[in-house]
């Protein structure tokens, strides 16, 4: 049910416009990149004894320019009555956003203990509008007249649309290249962006690869030609992968994906272990607005030029 894309998400959007105007193709496709809120966050992932060491500072609160902790990224002191209580651990959140609500952190893994969460000051500039995935259909399957509907079973979706080559390269990390690269990765990963950072191969070396199963309801719903409704949902599944050693497996996290009206959700929270990597935490409640591809050949120029700088913004990252 799922597919791949080979290209990030703004460059296939382009491409695919100038194919549909140039060839007359009716591969169309939904964005998961509207108006969103919400995030993927992994936690208990990375730690600390201290909020100095997670945040990368000495223990006079200066900056370390050596530092091995995650300084964008916001954390909290583990309560008491759970694994490894006391210890400092970051959420690496993706996308990032200084007015994020983390309460669901403490709802789906600390009974709702009124956890203080600290180092909220970073926003990425797209962190309400990074693409979540898309969701491909046939376009000849509508006539543009009347009301009409695609049915769940004629539809395919992707939720990694950035292809990664595997390669950290920016100072002051280590170069590592996976063996299986390029991959296909969810663009809410947060390995390859400018916060995974510290020393070695980064900190936040985590990368997604999610899909989902068993989709069920009545689909797609189109008047005049224009999308107007959403409904469906199915098993959604997210597999943590930990780079450079992806060769070890995945962490893996199974939850929902629902789509109603225009606005989609996921709903995922649960916690897993692989190898040294014990008791990892993760939520991913991203929600928005679907933002509907116009008619082939509209925007096609303008597209292009958007998916190409899209493309170039995330490569710098």
């Amino acid at each position: 049910m799922t597919k791949s894309s080979t290209a990030p998400i703004g460059l296939v959007f382009a491409f695919g416009v100038f194919a549909q105007a140039a060839m007359g193709q009716s591969t169309n496709f939904i964005d998961l990149g509207g108006d969103a809120t919400g995030y993927i966050a992994a936690l208990n992932f990375k730690n600390s004894s201290t909020q100095n060491g997670i945040e990368g500072k000495n223990s006079d609160g200066t900056f370390n320019p050596n530092h091995n902790g995650l300084p964008d990224y916001a954390n909290f002191q583990i309560p008491s009555g759970f694994q490894n209580a006391g210890v400092w651990t970051a959420i690496i959140a993706s996308p990032l956003s200084a007015g994020a609500d983390y309460s669901p952190i403490s709802d789906a893994f600390y009974g709702g203990a009124d956890i203080g969460f600290n180092n909220q000051a970073v926003t990425q500039a797209d962190a309400s509008s990074l693409s979540s995935g898309r969701i491909d259909y046939d376009n000849s399957l509508i006539s543009g007249s009347g009301q009409e509907f695609i049915p769940v079973s004629e539809l395919s979706f992707d939720f990694n649309t950035f292809e990664w080559d595997g390669v950290v390269d920016a100072e002051p990390r280590s170069n590592f290249q996976l063996s299986n690269a390029p991959i296909n990765i969810s663009p809410l990963s947060p390995v390859y962006t400018e916060y995974n950072d510290g020393s070695g191969s980064g900190n936040a070396q985590l990368f997604y690869q999610i899909s989902i199963d068993n989709v069920t309801g009545n689909g797609l719903t189109f008047q005049d030609g224009e999308l107007v409704s959403m409904d469906f949902s199915g098993d959604l599944t997210i597999d943590a992968f930990v780079a450079p050693f992806a060769g070890f497996g995945s962490l893996s996290y199974t939850g929902t994906f629902s789509a109603s009206g225009l606005g989609y959700a996921f709903d995922v929270a649960g916690t897993d272990t692989l190898a040294f990597f014990s008791g990892v935490n993760l939520l991913a409640n991203r929600a928005g607005t679907a933002a509907v591809i116009p008619a082939p050949g509209v925007l096609a120029p303008v597209s292009i030029m958007a998916g190409l700088a899209g493309a170039a913004r995330r490569r710098r990252g």
